[in-house]
């Protein structure tokens, strides 16, 4: 079994909290709240955004998988988040790992339960064995604005992305 190295583990420790840092400055940067909207305290530049991946051909004793979704509405809202239609209550970040694909289920909807004012994904996948193939989606106000090929065939490759809206 092979295991993730010193320097990748601070790389994912700084994603993430790299990541939060930024989604707390969005957010508290978002001006006051006469900004209009719909009323349930999405201003203007709220969006809806919906996350979908998939990865075939995780193991979950080697390989590495990380997809983490952050966001925030100017109600500080703490149940952002559906995945695969079940409300993550209390939660304003979530997150999948190597055991969320490596049994039956290989694909997985991150969604947005009312509009947000900013939002942080990232995906990190490192294969230590066999292939890992998938796709990778961001769409916001059903508009597709990522669309990723996953294809990591050698031992240590690594697709690493992180998307801010």
């Amino acid at each position: 079994m092979k295991t993730i190295n010193l320097y990748q583990s601070f790389r994912n420790l700084f994603t993430v909290f790299f990541t939060l840092m930024l989604l707390g400055f969005i957010v508290s940067c978002g001006g006051n709240d006469d900004e209009g909207g719909d009323g349930n305290g999405a201003g203007i530049n709220s969006s809806h955004y919906k996350i979908t991946v998939t990865l075939n051909g995780v193991n979950a004793t080697d390989d590495y998988v990380s997809v983490v979704a952050s966001g925030g509405n100017h109600q500080n809202d703490s149940s952002l988040w559906k995945i695969n239609g079940a409300v993550q209550n209390g939660q304003t970040v979530v997150g999948l790992n190597k055991n969320s694909f490596s049994g039956a289920t290989k694909s997985y909807t991150i969604e947005t339960n009312t509009p947000i004012a900013a939002l942080s994904a990232s995906i990190q996948v490192i294969n230590f064995n066999s292939t890992i193939t998938g796709t990778y989606k961001i769409e916001k106000d059903n508009q597709l604005v990522v669309n990723e090929t996953i294809n990591l065939t050698a031992d240590g490759a690594d697709f690493t992305k992180n998307y801010t809206f």
